[in-house]
């Protein structure tokens, strides 16, 4: 086995090579940092992305939909047939459950049945989003807009990140510029397809979610008390600068959640597109792969600390026990 997968590999290196040095490479790399509307719903596009009037349906949200779909229908699937001993997909599914719930177990195992349900969800969401993303023909494939004035009025504000901004103005040919689906030389692709995970709205959104739920759980565990987290007039000078701290630490857990998921997407994105442009059929393999892992390891990192978040949450001010804490009711 381990000698056929070598050979497969050598074959690959060679057809690669072979095709780079003929030039069968596409020079017209584009890649933007928003989500481009697919369709401006009651309006009409202003440029390539964003929407002059109307409701934009992005081709993130086209991909969010999608995502929520798959997400569905493995639910659907893993308890079809539930088995005592499962198999097959169930198997797969409970063990992940089974893992991620005993992680969280050990984490807060009073308030597990409160916190569980909304961090199980965000990490599988976010784990088929993130994989998603690197499935092939995502990103690539789409419809070609008019790229002459929109464009360079894009390119004016700022918001659209060309990858090789001189590779269309370059004198080397585009191989597959003469393929019938690809777009005429005054157009730009917009894919229909997007990780969820590289269009900022959507992280934001979760990050929005997972603090408010902070604050819910913090408030139901501690009551009222809950605000001298951030509002300490007790404990003098020092406890009440503190207290400001904690309160500017819970809004930065916003961006931090936002940002983070989203930037290391979108750079995995970005790493894909130049490594694809440098050297098209093997060099951006072992990025691939790396990009995989980064993808699971978004997912588990955003759902750990939205985990320990909440759990920190209900713990009294100043570590103080649950005896203590209820002596002070």
């Amino acid at each position: 086995m381990r000698q056929r997968i070598l050979i497969v590999m050598g074959i690959l290196l060679v057809v690669g090579i072979a095709l780079y040095l003929v030039g069968v490479r596409s020079t017209k790399l584009h890649i933007s940092v928003v989500a481009e509307p697919l369709v401006c719903i009651g309006g009409e596009r202003a440029n390539l992305e964003r929407c002059a009037s109307g409701f934009p349906f992005t081709n993130g949200l086209l991909t969010t939909v999608i995502v929520d779909v798959l997400l569905v229908l493995t639910a659907f699937f893993t308890v079809r047939r539930m088995q005592l001993i499962p198999r097959g997909i169930q198997n797969t599914i409970e063990a992940i459950i089974e893992g991620f719930y005993n992680f969280a177990k050990g984490v807060d195992a009073k308030n597990i049945a409160k916190f569980f349900p909304f961090t199980a969800t965000a990490f599988f969401f976010m784990l088929y989003a993130n994989l998603f993303g690197l499935v092939p023909g995502v990103g690539s494939i789409g419809m070609c807009v008019n790229a002459g004035k929109a464009h360079s009025e894009a390119i004016a504000r700022g918001p659209v990140a060309d990858v090789a901004p001189a590779a269309a103005e370059s004198a080397e040919p585009d191989f597959f510029a003469s393929w019938p689906a690809s777009c005429p030389k005054d157009t730009t692709l917009v894919p229909y397809f997007r990780s969820p995970s590289a269009d900022l709205n959507n992280t934001l959104a979760f990050a929005l979610i997972a603090v408010f739920l902070v604050q819910v759980f913090g408030f139901q565990a501690l009551g009222l008390g809950y605000l001298t987290k951030f509002f300490n007039f007790k404990e003098g000078g020092m406890g009440f600068f503190l207290g400001i701290l904690e309160l500017i630490s819970e809004v930065v857990r916003i961006i931090s959640f936002a940002f983070r998921l989203f930037g290391n997407i979108f750079a995995g994105e970005v790493i894909l597109v130049v490594m694809a442009f440098l050297f098209p059929y093997l060099l951006p393999a072992p990025f691939y792969g790396f990009e995989i892992f980064v993808a699971v390891m978004q997912a588990i990192v955003f759902a750990v600390l939205s985990l320990v978040f909440m759990s920190l949450a209900t713990q009294a001010h100043g570590g103080h026990d649950d005896k203590a804490h209820a002596a002070a009711h």
